[in-house]
């Protein structure tokens, strides 16, 4: 028996796989490997703190008498016994993953990635008659043509590295229907919080929020 498991902070948070062959397990696995993520989630909110996690997959096997595996450590260098020890399980490989950062979206019925917002948001529908506006307010990026959408990132750190990844895009494609003006200066902010509320609905004590929580 195998199985390929994700860890959040070298911890077992869930079995993404299991197979009765060491030849499926390592096929799948060498896949994951090769999975393409276009802005991995870097923190999340334990007991309402933004934390830093860091991901891993690891290949399991069910142990038998003499197996042998490779030692995993922390970010300090210290074996973690509770994977060099387990009775059950040998570890076989583990690698870095990375999972796609997810945000709530204006007129989305379920939080959309990076991608989706590029392609479903920010692209559609532009032309030199129909430009587009970027810009960041508090936690928030605006992307502003015939409509208007906010995406609501956890901080203010997180929806600059949002906006940065749409612009790098749009440079390199030599997008010029887009324009990015950056973050909204203090004396535009009542501007742009009337605004959204009156075309979304979103509240202002939301608007004036500079994170999720």
């Amino acid at each position: 028996m195998y199985q390929i498991v994700l860890t959040e902070n070298k911890k077992k948070i869930k079995v993404l796989y299991t197979y009765n062959r060491e030849y499926d397990a390592t096929y799948r696995f060498e896949r994951i490997k090769n999975k393409k993520v276009h802005l991995p989630k870097k923190n999340v909110y334990k007991n309402k703190i933004l934390t830093e996690v860091k991901y891993e997959v690891i290949l399991l096997k069910e142990r038998e008498e003499d197996d042998v595996g490779i030692s995993l450590r922390d970010d300090y260098g210290r074996l973690l016994k509770k994977f060099k020890d387990d009775p059950k399980w040998v570890v076989l490989n583990a690698l870095e993953y990375q999972i796609e950062e997810q945000f709530n979206v204006t007129g989305a019925n379920r939080k959309l990635h990076a991608l989706e917002i590029l392609n479903n948001v920010l692209l559609p529908n532009i032309s030199n008659k129909n430009p587009k506006q970027v810009v960041i307010l508090n936690n928030k990026v605006i992307i502003e043509g015939i409509n208007l959408n906010m995406v609501t990132c956890k901080n203010i750190s997180e929806a600059r590295r949002l906006y940065n990844k749409l612009r790098v895009h749009c440079f390199e494609q030599k997008i010029d229907t887009i324009i990015f003006f950056g973050t909204v200066p203090k004396k535009n902010k009542r501007f742009w919080y009337k605004k959204i509320n009156a075309l979304t609905g979103v509240s202002h004590n939301r608007l004036y929020r500079t994170s999720s929580r």
